[in-house]
């Protein structure tokens, strides 16, 4: 990725994150109905804005230290490339919406949607590595096993610690 991609991508980050601050910022506080702070519904969301904040700022830092001309690794000089940053923000959208707007509730238990979310979603955009690295067998075992792991921790802490019902 060119360094203005880099400090767009910096600065995109930068900018959803101050109005995810912003707007956690302005939520209701729910004082009046003896609420504790520490569970405003704005907290969580306003603590990832700021972590976005920072970690864009952590980009645009990284971009500003790079050479123009550096190629990183796994890249070779004139090269084809791969699908663009706009492809691969799309497919990730699509999936997103798919598992949490479409599948999600409507049959499967999270677990088995988790997992296979997760699988699909590591597999699709490092496929193209795996196969550069020719280790794509190891590396889908690796990956359903992850998936699988991850599905059931996640499940874990949502309805151990945070008390969500799951479906």
């Amino acid at each position: 990725m060119s360094r203005r991609g880099e400090f767009l991508n910096a600065a995109g980050w930068t900018a959803l994150g101050t109005v995810i601050v912003v707007a956690s910022w302005r939520m209701d506080r729910l004082a009046d109905r003896g609420i504790n702070p520490w569970s405003a519904p704005g907290l969580t969301p306003g603590v990832v804005g700021a972590l976005m904040v920072l970690l864009g700022l952590v980009l645009a830092v990284q971009a500003r230290g790079r050479r123009p001309d550096a190629v990183e690794d796994g890249e070779a000089a004139g090269a084809p490339a791969g699908p663009g940053a706009v492809g691969r923000t799309l497919l990730a959208l699509v999936l997103c919406i798919a598992f949490a707007g479409v599948s999600l509730g409507h049959g499967l238990p999270f677990v088995v949607e988790g997992a296979a979310f997760i699988f699909v979603f590591t597999t699709l955009f490092s496929l193209p590595t795996w196969r550069a690295e020719g280790r794509i067998g190891r590396a889908l075992l690796q990956t359903a096993a992850i998936a699988i792991a991850a599905s059931f921790a996640i499940s874990w802490l949502f309805e151990s610690v945070f008390l969500v019902r799951l479906p």
